[in-house]
């Protein structure tokens, strides 16, 4: 007699709830093994509950405001850690059933494979953020930009970086395979993967003859040098390092912390100082600072649409904080950082994280800016997936003196308190500004890959909101007929020019605000001015 859909989940449910609590035998752990790959139904109720549990803590988890320096980690979190290791383990054992191969990778020309596991309700899991060396793909699925599901990949030589969407860089050095299981884990088969956890990624699983649990913030190296040999190199921040038996349990574990190594043969772990060389030191590449290719033809066009502001960031539009406004003598934007985390470089702006408050923001109030409608428009580049502001529209007028209210927000919006796809950008408006909640929400069609330009168009008008994200434009209707005549102030980089809090991390270009609302013609010229791309 067939299951119902309903009991299958609860049996998946109870199965994981054991599991993570380490109720498990060795016997029940090997039934739940063997049924995950014998049982098509129980393993895809399985796979979905796992994603599910996964999407309600990443909704649930805060976000710092920082990268502070790493703590002792507390022995529970450990253990948590390593009962969700053993569960990543018995997914992983499932994957590998469509797979997992027996002939190691070629030699000859560098090849780059990626195998899609076949499993029905699987998202994505990580983007591909650079490629390096003459890869040859064995189709156009694997580019810059693509966001892969959980699968195998497999490169013959060079390099491939991905960011997962939990924010953690992963750079395979060839020839490497490494199996894609959930945002937060993956499992290394052979070769050499390099990985960044930034402090908003919580814990991260990298598997292989032993299991590595990364806490954030962390930078290591993972490498196999042999069937059942490998090696972890821990630049920063603490790696918890597991040997697991054949039924998933823990047989031995290790702690290993900055500038430590751990090397594992047969049934031990060895940890030992180390000294890392800067040449030594195989690091997840960071983003280059990417000059965005500004034409005549595209500031020609954005000047003939009548901004009030257009900052520009030319080698000769800075003076000294100020940077001035194109369209008059007026607006100015002022940089407000004492440790050189913003600032104007190779005719962009750029932002990096400060365990202070840092900001750019006009240096006059728009008056009346809320009364009509109004439009911002930039390029932005951010270098990692993370929740982040961009820019926001503040009232002049604050109620509170630890925090400040919104009439709008532009975000990077990625695993934030909402639910939408990660990675996106969110156009928040909110009126009357006078409470620190609620307010009309509309979310970007695409994600936003790290490492590239992405053009950017907000738009409040008498008949709603509208987003553009590279031409592609999303709406939210409502009649917004408003009689607003207070003072707004723009501040771009972080939530407000108080709180610290959600830094943008990346560039911007090409700011311009204007009062009235840009039609979709105007907005598909500036986009196709710049890139000659069409977004439909």
């Amino acid at each position: 007699m067939q299951q119902s859909q309903r009991q299958l989940d609860n049996e998946a449910i109870a199965a994981i709830s054991r599991l993570t609590a380490g109720d498990l035998s060795a016997a029940e752990f090997a039934e739940i093994e063997q049924r995950l790959l014998a049982d098509d139904a129980f393993r895809q109720a399985y796979v979905e509950q796992v994603d599910l549990e996964t999407e309600i803590e990443h909704q649930l988890k805060g976000i710092p405001a920082d990268w502070p320096t790493p703590p002792q980690t507390p022995r529970y979190v450990w253990i948590g850690a390593l009962a969700l290791a053993a569960s990543l383990l018995l997914m992983a054992t499932m994957l590998g059933v469509t797979l997992m191969r027996d002939q190691p990778i070629a030699a000859g020309p560098p090849q780059l494979e990626y195998v899609e596991a076949q499993l029905r309700g699987l998202r994505a899991v990580a983007v591909v953020t650079q490629i390096e060396g003459e890869l040859t793909a064995s189709d156009e699925s694997i580019q810059v930009g693509s966001r892969i599901k959980p699968g195998s990949l497999r490169i013959g030589g060079g390099a491939l970086q991905l960011e997962f969407l939990s924010g953690v860089a992963i750079r395979l050095s060839g020839p490497s395979e490494l199996h894609l299981l959930t945002p937060d884990s993956a499992t290394l088969i052979q070769g050499s993967a390099a990985a960044i956890v930034p402090p908003d990624a919580g814990n991260f699983t990298l598997n292989g003859p032993v299991s590595a649990i990364a806490a954030s913030p962390s930078e290591f190296v993972y490498s196999t040098t042999g069937p059942e040999t490998a090696q972890i190199d821990v630049f920063q921040g603490e790696v918890m390092t597991s040997l697991l038996g054949e039924n998933g349990d823990t047989l031995l574990n290790e702690l290993v912390k900055t500038d430590q190594s751990a090397r594992f043969g047969g049934k031990a772990i060895e940890v030992a100082d180390s000294s890392f060389a800067a040449a030594d030191r195989i690091r997840v590449l960071p983003i280059d600072d990417a000059l965005l290719s500004v034409t005549d033809q595209y500031a020609a066009a954005i000047i003939a649409d009548q901004p009030l502001i257009y900052w520009r960031f030319g080698p000769n539009e800075q003076q000294g904080d100020l940077v001035r406004n194109v369209m008059s003598d007026r607006y100015a934007g002022l940089i407000r950082s004492d440790d050189d985390s913003v600032k104007v470089e190779r005719g962009s702006l750029h932002f990096q994280p400060s365990k202070r408050s840092r900001y750019f923001k006009l240096n006059e109030p728009i008056a009346g800016l809320n009364a009509n409608d109004f439009t911002i428009e930039m390029w932005v580049r951010p270098t990692r997936m993370h929740w982040a502001t961009i820019l926001g529209l503040l009232p002049v007028g604050q109620m509170e003196m630890e925090k400040e209210l919104h009439l709008a927000v532009l975000e990077y919006a990625n695993h934030t308190n909402l639910v939408h796809r990660p990675a996106t950008m969110r156009f928040l408006y909110r009126y009357p500004s006078t409470s620190y909640a609620g307010g009309m929400n509309v979310f970007s069609a695409e994600s936003c890959t790290p490492g590239l330009w992405h053009h950017l168009v907000a738009v409040k008008s008498k008949e709603g909101i509208s987003l553009y994200l590279n031409g592609k434009l999303r709406q939210v209707f409502d009649r917004l007929t408003i009689k607003d005549e207070e003072a707004y102030t723009a501040v771009l980089g972080q939530l407000d020019t108080i709180r610290p809090d959600r830094q943008f991390d990346g560039q911007m270009d090409e700011i311009a605000i204007y009062p009235h609302a840009l039609s979709p013609e105007q907005v598909e010229v500036h986009y196709q001015t710049m890139t000659g791309d069409s977004p439909r």
